[in-house]
């Protein structure tokens, strides 16, 4: 029986661990190039407004019936007497007709009317001598006249062969917001996550290394600065300086090292007294060289395993502010922003289904990604027994 060697072994297993961050990260590359193919992958421009005339052929005709109803309105003394009766001749032959088939018992028991109902459809009560007759006694109301209107197309627009995701509340076509949409987000995720990263690095790195009054001031700053409300920053400078995607990369970039600088902070403590950096220092090397040549390639763990998370917050946290009204300038495409539309047209279900397809699938994947990743490099895993 064939059997792999111990080294295929370990390595197979690697495989097992880490094969959903292959298929998700495939999967990814494949969104992004998609995403940014989005000027030819998408018929129409995601800014321009459709032209009413082209969606004649969808206009639905909306049909209205009237039906020949007649309505009587009399009452009825204690002995069975009808007086004041307003209506058809024929109406009142028949409640007369019923009315002397009924003694003085039954007269006195106000559910006399309802048994009109095998007659005629009754709406009312005996109560105030008042009842709605339909015009046929077995059959439902005959159409007394039939009308068809045509309305006319007001957006937003249900989906159509042309505009397979519909079209949203300024005639725009919904798949080229979405696909232009899910570039720009992820253009700003990465951006983002890199820019994170090397703030975080830096600054952890200076922590970890030197610690001592160095580790205590800048920790101090880190835990001031992560206490400062974002979302109000946010506003701030979105009515100071206006909403752009460099204000809102450097905004919100000023804010995402944190994170990562604990991290890398933690992996400088405990690399720094290795007996690697102990025999740098011997050798006269500077602590730039030591910081970025011997501890940082053994402590890029924390940073590979937090990438997509961070790309994943960014990608989510770029749909939020466009959905609250804080992100990106007007007319820029933007799935929060197609959200945000949906809850002023809750009818409209394309106009949150998409969106929020779109979104899901990128942030699942990223989150396999990441899963895998941490997976992959668990130290735990490692140390166990073969």
């Amino acid at each position: 029986m064939f059997q792999l060697s111990p080294l295929a072994q370990k390595r197979w297993r690697s495989f097992k661990r880490i094969r959903r961050a292959w298929f998700s990260l495939i999967a990814l590359g494949v969104i992004f190039v998609f995403c940014m193919l989005a000027d030819f992958v998408c018929p129409c421009d995601p800014r321009a407004v459709i032209d009413p005339d082209t969606l004649e052929k969808y206009r639905e005709t909306k049909v209205e019936e009237i039906y020949d109803v007649r309505t009587a309105r009399f009452n009825v003394r204690d002995n069975g007497e009808i007086y004041d009766f307003e209506g058809p001749a024929d109406i009142k032959a028949a409640v007369e007709a019923n009315l002397a088939s009924r003694n003085q018992s039954q007269l006195e028991d106000t559910a006399w009317l309802a048994s009109l109902g095998e007659e005629f459809s009754i709406k009312g009560s005996a109560k105030d001598g008042y009842a709605r007759f339909y015009l046929d006694p077995k059959a439902s109301p005959q159409i007394k006249e039939r009308r068809e209107t045509r309305p006319e197309i007001a957006f937003p627009f249900r989906p159509t062969p042309e505009h397979p995701f519909g079209i949203d509340d300024g005639g725009r076509d919904v798949y080229a917001r979405v696909v232009h949409g899910m570039r720009i987000a992820l253009i700003f995720g990465l951006v983002l996550a890199f820019w994170a990263m090397f703030i975080g690095l830096v600054i952890g790195a200076i922590e970890g290394y030197f610690g001592g009054t160095t580790d205590i001031l800048m920790q101090r700053f880190t835990e001031i600065w992560s206490s400062v409300p974002f979302l109000y920053v946010m506003i701030f400078i979105g009515s100071t300086l206006g909403r752009s995607f460099t204000i809102l990369l450097v905004c919100y970039g000023i804010f995402n090292w944190i994170a990562v600088s604990y991290y890398m902070r933690a992996e400088f403590l405990r690399l720094r007294v290795g007996t690697f950096v102990e025999a740098a220092k011997c050798q006269g090397f500077s602590a730039a060289r030591i910081i970025f040549s011997h501890i940082l390639p053994n402590a890029l763990t924390p940073l590979i395993t937090l990438f997509p998370f961070l790309l994943m917050g960014a990608i989510g946290s770029l749909a939020a502010l466009d959905f609250l009204g804080f992100g990106l300038p007007p007319m820029t495409p933007s799935c929060g922003e197609l959200m945000h539309q949906a809850q002023q047209v809750r009818w409209a279900w394309w106009l949150i289904l998409f969106p929020a397809l779109a979104l899901f699938i990128v942030m699942f994947l990223t989150v396999l990604v990441g899963e895998g990743l941490r997976d992959a490099f668990d130290p735990r895993q490692k140390s166990k027994l073969e």
